[in-house]
């Protein structure tokens, strides 16, 4: 039994030597690595890629197209302007042996002389439309003639007042010792003789009140003193000046101090 044991113990012994025998006898295989699986990308798994530093272009705006230009019309020709007539000046007939004088009434020196016949052109007339300033046919002046002695040749109602400035003359010296007093109505205007010389005398041109209005008046007198009626019931006020006259012409001015 012991030695079954033994041939059984052998046996056994030889068994177990077998697989290390096996073992070292036969080649072990080199194991292959399992195959790396390359992912299926997705169409929306885009892979990452770093960024370089290259800038990305900026897509340039897409020029605007300019409207084509049509054609200019040819711009017509402007009627030519018709030229205004220049209005005749309106002019006057002397109805005969017409005085023109210095100013707008009978107290002003006489200037100039119109014969029957003779025109004159009008550039102006007094507030009353009773006086014409006029240039005569034959001179490069003007002086005034009344209304009523002349014929029109237009319309009257077109030529504008005028207060022309009085001819003076230096030779002619102002007068002095000017002065007015009141009483009531009445103003009475005094002065100093002028020096004697060939046709003295003295004008007075005053703005009084008549009626409710004042009106332009005009006095020449000889003497050296004045009485005006000027009711002071105007709302405007009343004034006046006074020259000395001779054969020479006119002195200028010297205000009256109206009371």
């Amino acid at each position: 039994m012991l030695r079954l044991n033994g041939v059984t113990g052998a046996i056994l012994g030889l068994v177990l030597v077998l697989p290390s025998a096996c073992s070292a006898v036969l080649p072990q295989p080199t194991p292959t690595p399992p195959p790396t699986e390359t992912p299926t990308l997705r169409p929306t798994d885009t892979a990452t890629s770093i960024p370089t530093d290259t800038p990305t272009p900026t897509e340039s705006p897409t020029p605007s197209l300019s409207p084509t230009a049509s054609d200019t019309p040819t711009p017509e020709a402007s009627p030519t302007p018709t030229e205004t007539p220049t209005p005749e000046p309106l002019t006057i007939t002397a109805n005969g042996s017409v005085n023109c004088r210095y100013g707008p009434s009978q107290a002003y020196l006489y200037a100039w002389g119109l014969s029957e016949g003779d025109n004159a052109v009008v550039k102006g007339k007094d507030a009353n439309a009773t006086w014409l300033w006029v240039q005569p046919h034959d001179t490069t002046w003007n002086c005034w003639v009344s209304t009523s002695a002349v014929t029109l040749n237009g319309d009257l109602a077109a030529v504008k007042v005028v207060y022309p400035q009085l001819l003076t003359n230096p030779a002619v010296g102002p007068p002095s010792g000017v002065n007015a007093t009141r009483n009531g109505d009445n103003v009475t205007v005094t002065w100093s003789a002028a020096a004697p010389a060939v046709d003295l005398g003295y004008l007075i041109e005053a703005r009084i009140c008549l009626g409710a209005y004042l009106w332009d008046v005009y006095y020449s007198t000889t003497n050296t003193s004045y009485t005006i009626k000027d009711p002071p019931t105007c709302s405007g006020e009343s004034y006046a000046q006074l020259r000395v006259f001779n054969k020479l012409g006119y002195s200028t001015a010297a205000k009256i101090p109206w009371p």
